[in-house]
């Protein structure tokens, strides 16, 4: 990016680098709060809710700070950069910046000079309507700014690997709509600020009828203390209930009566337009003697009172909700007159839409219709799709065009509505019809309905620029079919494309691209991208890739999309990529209630949107063995797929893995050998290897393409993949194990894959069981495998030696273990009873594997846990000694069984009076933590559970007692300390003089 020129000055006009004069503001130390504690801040709500007024407000408070109101040209990082300049030279190095710029330096080296003056002055910066920073030129200056303290404010989501990067850091703090709201507590400051008393029922209600929202709650406090509203009143306006709307009307016909004429004139008669400005009243009731300096003059008088207008740099904008109340004060002939002159002046300046609004305002249609037909294409392009719908919606029949009827088809594309696009194209010029059915079918990905299509544009087309963009369409469509090789032909760039990356199995490369793609997707004007949407193609790699947790977040940030968006489309694809991500982390149910909700929604949309869900439900019903119901809806989804060769293969290969999973190998190799050869013929070296990879799983096939699909693609293996040919890492093992037995050439390229599953070296067949076995000795003494109760023990006292091995995690000596389990016995019948004793526990733990894997034996005894065994106790000591604050501590020790299970002999004992005083001590010292680190809900818990196994345990008392004070529950705390009085006196005791010294100073008592 080239130096900045040095008229920069040109394009920092310093009003925007000082902050909005706030009056009547009340102060929020809650919001104070949070603005203070973090390096960097992200305030992100619509209109209303107050982002501006409370930073404004607050800017004494938050120490030295600059500002900066940003505006759709600081998408330009010069501009951007000046600005910046501008807005940190009163700073102490403030110059430096400037000095910069003069010197023809980079955006991005100001902005670096930029966050050093903020870091030496110890001073915030804020960023008013920071969403004009939401582009990809300004993404490095924001970069570097963010080494500083910075505030973004914004009306949409800010969503940067920076700002992720921060906050995962701990430097950012977020804050929302409903961070913004008031509380009830601060609607009362704002009604007493104003001098309006309210009780507490009034200030409920109050609260209830604004919801909290900043604007509304202004309007309310300033009606109330004009003495328009009466706060006891407001049930009569809607049962108790009133909606905003209502409330908003109500006030704007109190509020407005008390104005000067000449303001409630220009307010009435300038809500023809959605945002204001000088030169436009002006030039608009140039009739009514109004220039352009009184009318700034009155917007600014209006703008003050906080109430009538927002201002951003030089426009204003009323609230909608009190347009549409002024609107109505106008007659229909004078509301005309006003927009037709208003539609004359955008023409004049080259406004566009704001000339097309106006027009449809005014009445003129065909005017209208020319402008619409003119731009229509260009606003689609920026995801307006809304506003050309409106538009269109708006025109009455007879100024109609094809060239509309096409724009309309796009429009209904671009939302997901086909039929429609297609009956809107039909009535389009020929060439139109036929672009817009190739593009409907390359939307909904069939490319089976786009060839005809193609061919009649292509013999309609006589420019080069169409006949380029007909030969794209037909790259894409090829693509679309799985025909690598004819897309490359046509558009060789199409292989630099995430989707070109999965079907040819670059799977790595194709979720980088995906990233790539979805980032800045959430939040601004755009249309909906269906199947191409980056979030979603993420949500479906990192399944592949076998990583559920992943692949669930981009699916459900893609369903807030498709929500924000409106797009059933996305929001059905959505559904889908989260069934699969919840398919692949085991939990069916979940699944099985995603792919419904998916389907349920595509039926309405495109048949092709049904396949995913289908080949989702068909893979649950075969696993579960609806064998019936598995193949009905595999083929519907192959019905649907519309020549879709690709996904073909993947519905054949979901479904027979299925059928795999549930335990039908015989039935699941046709499945796999058709979806095998359609991989293979779409040039996907992914879905050939794990087709091979399942193939051997089934039935010992393709030995060698298995093990290569191994090498390549560990993951099927190391990890849960939704085509993994099997769903338990024990019987990936024992897939493993095969495959290293029947190929030994390939067992130093497997061995690696071996490592990641736990295994020091590749494991024999003999050496791994298939299931994961388990031993319990926590509540009751148990082996289970595979979560099932292992086969019956023999003799009793295998049990018993189960239970002595497990608390010796070390071992201990053969002969020390027959005394302990025979100490009254015969030396020689006790040594018989041991031996058979240890045989039968050996029966129950090494079912399926050869003897010694997991109980070494001789003249010294212990379990051999690993991969394929684990004991409770041992992972229970685990978290027990880990620090406090360890992640994932805290959620284990509440979840760990209360005692170890009942034995006679003495080291078990031993062990069981070890673990009821160390859990109650990890429970308490996990709760301070918890506590200390604001988490006064899990902290409770914790120190509640610790009472629960020990009443009389002072230490989770007097945690429990300074939680309930930081709830300001002091009744709880004395309710707490009641509990341990009485729990010692059971015991003889009375509690120490720090808890009663605890109690006195947090109760008062």
């Amino acid at each position: 990016m080239g130096g900045v020129t040095t008229d920069w000055r040109e394009h920092a006009p310093t009003r925007r680098a000082r902050p909005p004069q706030v009056r009547g503001a009340v102060a929020r130390p809650r919001l104070l709060a949070l603005l203070a504690g973090a390096r960097v801040v992200t305030v992100v709500a619509p209109a209303g809710y107050g982002k501006t007024t409370t930073l404004a407000a607050h800017l004494p408070d938050l120490g030295r700070a600059a500002w900066l109101t940003l505006d759709v040209d600081d998408a330009d990082p010069q501009v951007l950069a000046a600005g910046l300049a501008v807005a940190v030279a009163g700073l102490p190095g403030g110059e430096g910046p400037g000095t910069l710029l003069d010197a023809g330096a980079t955006p991005r080296r100001v902005a670096a000079r930029v966050a050093d003056v903020l870091e030496g002055a110890g001073a915030l910066l804020v960023l008013d309507e920071a969403q004009h920073l939401a582009g990809p030129l300004t993404e490095g200056v924001l970069r570097e700014l963010l080494g500083g303290r910075v505030a973004l404010l914004s009306r949409t989501p800010l969503a940067t690997p920076d700002l992720t990067r921060l906050e995962a850091g701990g430097d950012l703090t977020r804050l929302s709509a409903p961070d913004l709201a008031f509380t009830p507590a601060e609607l009362a400051e704002l009604l007493a600020a104003q001098g309006v008393t309210a009780d507490g029922a009034e200030v409920r209600l109050a609260h209830a009828v604004t919801e909290g929202w900043p604007i509304a709650a202004r309007f309310l406090a300033q009606a109330a203390a004009q003495g328009r509203v009466r706060l006891a009143s407001l049930a009569d306006l809607d049962g108790g209930e009133a909606q905003l709307g209502t409330l908003f009307a109500y006030l704007a016909q109190e509020v407005l009566g008390p104005l000067d004429p000449s303001l409630r004139a220009l307010l009435t008669r300038g809500s023809v337009f959605e945002e204001l400005t000088p030169d436009l009243l002006a030039d608009v009731l140039a009739a009514d003697h109004v220039d352009g300096r009184e009318a700034g003059a009155l917007l600014d008088a209006l703008a003050r009172g906080g109430t009538f207008l927002t201002r951003t740099g030089d426009t204003y904008r009323a609230h909608p909700l009190l347009r549409a109340h002024l609107r109505g004060l106008l007659t229909p002939r004078e509301a005309r007159e006003v927009a037709a002159r208003g539609a004359a002046y955008f023409e004049r300046t080259g406004r566009p839409r704001r000339a097309l609004a106006a027009h449809l305002q005014a009445g003129n249609a065909a005017r209208a219709a020319e402008l619409l037909a003119q731009n229509g294409g260009r606003w689609l392009a920026q995801g307006r799709v809304t506003l050309v719908d409106r538009s269109l919606a708006r025109l009455p029949a007879g100024a109609w065009t094809p060239a509309l009827h096409a724009l309309a088809g796009d429009a209904l594309r671009l939302a997901s509505r086909y039929g429609e696009a297609l009956a809107a194209y039909a009535q389009a010029d020929p060439l139109a019809r036929a672009l817009g059915e190739a593009q409907v079918a390359l939307d909904t990905v069939q490319p089976d309905h786009a060839w005809a299509a193609l061919d009649r544009a292509e013999a309609l087309t006589a420019d080069g620029a169409t006949r380029a963009q007909v030969g794209r369409m037909r790259a894409e469509n090829h693509l679309n079919a799985g025909e690598l090789g004819r897309a490359l032909a046509l558009a060789p760039d199409l292989a630099l494309g995430a989707r070109y990356a999965l079907r040819s199995g670059q799977l790595a490369q194709a979720l980088t691209l995906a990233l790539h793609a979805a980032r800045g997707e959430a939040g601004g004007a755009r249309a909906a991208q269906n199947h191409r949407e980056g979030l979603l193609l993420a949500a479906f790699l990192h399944t592949v890739l076998g990583e559920p947790q992943d692949a669930a977040r981009r699916a459900r940030e893609g369903l807030a999309e498709g929500e924000r968006l409106e797009s059933r489309f996305v929001r059905s694809l959505a559904l889908a990529r989260l069934g699969h991500a919840e398919a692949t982390a085991e939990r069916l149910d979940a699944a099985r209630a995603a792919y419904t909700d998916a389907l349920a929604l595509a039926l309405d949309v495109v048949p092709r949107l049904q396949v995913e869900p289908r080949m989702g439900l068909a893979y649950l019903e075969a696993r579960t063995g609806n064998a019936a119901l598995a193949g009905a809806h595999e083929a519907q989804a192959l019905a649907h797929t519309g020549g879709d060769h690709y996904v073909t293969g993947l519905t054949r290969l979901t479904a027979a893995l299925g059928r795999l999973h549930g335990g039908d190998a015989a039935g699941a190799v046709p499945g796999l050998r058709a979806a095998q050869a359609i991989f293979r013929t779409c040039g996907d070296t992914f879905g050939t290897g794990a087709a091979a990879l399942a193939l051997y799983a089934a039935g010992g096939e393709h030995t060698e393409a298995a093990a290569e699909a191994v090498t390549r693609f560990p993951f099927l293996l190391t990890r849960r993949s939704l085509l993994s040919p099997a769903p338990t890492r024990a019987a990936r093992a024992a897939l493993l194990a095969r495959l290293g037995a029947a190929l030994p050439e390939a067992q130093a390229a497997l061995l690696p894959v071996a490592r990641a599953l736990g295994y020091p070296h590749l494991p024999r067949p003999e050496e791994v069981p298939g299931v994961d076995v388990r031993v319990t000795v926590l509540g009751r003494v148990a082996v289970t495998r595979g979560g099932q109760g292992a086969r019956e023990w023999g003799r009793a006292r295998a049990r018993d030696l189960l239970a002595l091995l497990a608390v010796h995690e070390g071992g201990l000596p053969r002969e020390a273990a027959q005394e302990a389990l025979f100490p009254d016995t015969d030396p020689q019948v006790g040594e018989r009873n041991f031996r058979v004793t240890l045989h039968a526990l050996g029966q129950v733990l090494e079912e399926g594997v050869v003897s010694g894997t997991f109980l070494e034996r001789g003249d010294w005894l212990r379990l051999r846990p690993g991969p394929d065994l684990t004991v409770d106790l041992q992972e229970a000591r685990a978290w027990l000694q880990a620090a406090p604050g360890t992640p994932g501590r805290a959620d284990a020790l509440l979840t760990l069984p209360d005692r170890v299970a009942d034995s006679d002999l003495e080291a078990v004992q031993a062990e069981a009076e070890r673990y009821a005083l160390h859990l109650p001590e990890a429970l308490t010292a996990e709760a301070d933590h918890a506590r200390r680190a604001g988490q006064p809900d899990l902290a409770a818990r914790l120190a509640e559970r610790a009472l629960a196994l020990d009443p009389a345990f002072e230490a989770a008392a007097r945690t429990l007692m300074r939680v309930h004070h930081a709830r300001a529950n002091p009744a709880a705390a004395a309710r707490t300390y009641a509990a341990l009085r009485a729990a010692l006196a059971d015991l003889g005791l009375t509690p120490l003089p720090e808890t009663d010294a605890l109690h006195r100073a947090l109760t008062g008592q």
